[in-house]
């Protein structure tokens, strides 16, 4: 067999704007140590509700584990179809709603299937580190705005249409900040989008923790918004990978034909057990939430600089130090697991705090901060 030329590259030129998820590094080191404690991990520490368990099992058990429509189960695409009706406040088609595996599947579906050497994006920052990166892969063009930005903020940028701008692309709630969009930041990217004839993604994965009713779902300000809701957050089914988008409907529709050729379709099993999903009452776990959050508020606010995390459950903290500085400090003094802000920002003195965990291990993790603080 011959063998490959060295010194060949026979990677794709965009894996050099591809880094190994220091989140991924970081849960890795975690299972290292002997009694870490762990305020990194971007996911609900309470296990996945019973009755999505028994639903799950349930569809396996009755043979559900062929293949899906591509789009997925009509019967989900309906319950969702009533779900953002009258949670998220716009109207939909079954036919306009595509499920897939995971809200991240879908951020790829649509960079590949929109996005162009030099498109012209708009994100605000502190952002999901998935947007950037695949912006860069693709080779569009980023321009960002920070996350409390008002109307000038956006005006400075100088978007017109004859700069082509075309999508904008925002997390509500915020990960990694907490920061939930007002209506007034909202309209003001929906006037930005339509003087420029673009599009607005808006990644709404963590609709469910809203501590102060502050969410309002960008679709229902701008039609011209792809809205992408997954089960992962909501339902404690991270692992189980549950997914959709709805939208503009060209652009579902090649999402759609493209999943053919990637995730085809998400696990049937799991899609019956998303239907039984949307209707299990989740208000006491978001309720155990918010009490971390407010237990965060009251012992952090007079020590570290933070946007109010109104949603989601980070906190995005400015340091004195380099973020890479005082983890590793972390890490190695106390056996506390953060992650740094630099990988969802351009500065590089933040640290994302996750409360998503137990009580004792929150205090445990507080306590350490404050120390090495």
């Amino acid at each position: 067999m011959k063998r490959l030329e060295k010194g060949r590259m026979h990677l794709a030129e965009g894996m050099a704007y591809i880094d190994t998820s220091a989140i991924r590094r970081l849960f890795d080191l975690s299972a290292k140590l002997e009694k870490p404690i762990n305020l990194s991990i971007g996911q609900p520490h309470f296990a996945t509700p019973p009755a999505i368990c028994e639903a799950l099992s349930k569809a396996i058990h009755d043979g559900h584990t062929s293949y899906t429509q591509t789009q997925g189960l009509l019967t989900l695409r309906e319950a969702l179809a009533e779900k953002y009706q009258s949670f998220n406040k716009f109207i939909v088609h079954p036919d306009n709603i595509l499920i897939s595996s995971g809200v991240s599947s879908l951020i790829q579906l649509f960079f590949m299937t929109c996005i162009n050497p030099q498109d012209k994006i708009l994100l605000s920052e502190p952002c999901f580190l998935i947007y950037k990166s695949l912006a860069n892969y693709f080779g569009a063009k980023t321009f960002y705005i920070p996350e409390n930005f008002s109307e000038e903020d956006i005006q400075k940028q100088n978007l017109t249409a004859s700069t082509g701008l075309k999508f904008i692309i925002i997390c509500n709630p915020s990960n990694p900040s907490g920061h939930i969009y007002s209506e007034k930041q909202l309209k003001s990217l929906a006037k930005c989008a339509e003087k420029n004839n673009a599009i607005i993604i808006s990644d709404e994965i963590y609709e469910a923790y809203d501590y102060d009713n502050n969410f309002q779902s960008m679709a229902s300000i701008y039609p011209q918004t792809i809205t992408l809701s997954g089960f992962s957050k909501s339902y404690s089914m991270t692992g189980l990978r549950l997914a959709a988008a709805t939208g503009v409907p060209e652009i579902i529709k090649a999402m759609t034909k493209l999943q053919q050729y990637t995730v085809v379709c998400a696990p049937s099993p799991v899609q019956h057990a998303g239907c039984v999903a949307l209707k299990v009452d989740m208000s006491k776990y978001i309720s155990n939430y918010k009490e971390n959050r407010d237990y965060c508020l009251k012992r952090l606010s007079d020590r570290l600089a933070f946007t109010y995390p109104s949603g989601a459950f980070y906190i995005f903290a400015q340091l004195p130090i380099k973020d890479q500085v005082f983890i590793e400090r972390a890490i190695n003094e106390k056996q506390l697991l953060v992650v740094p802000g630099s990988i969802f920002s351009r500065s590089n003195n933040h640290i994302r705090i996750s409360y998503s965990t137990d009580k004792e291990t929150l205090k445990r993790g507080i306590d350490a901060l404050l120390e090495l603080l």
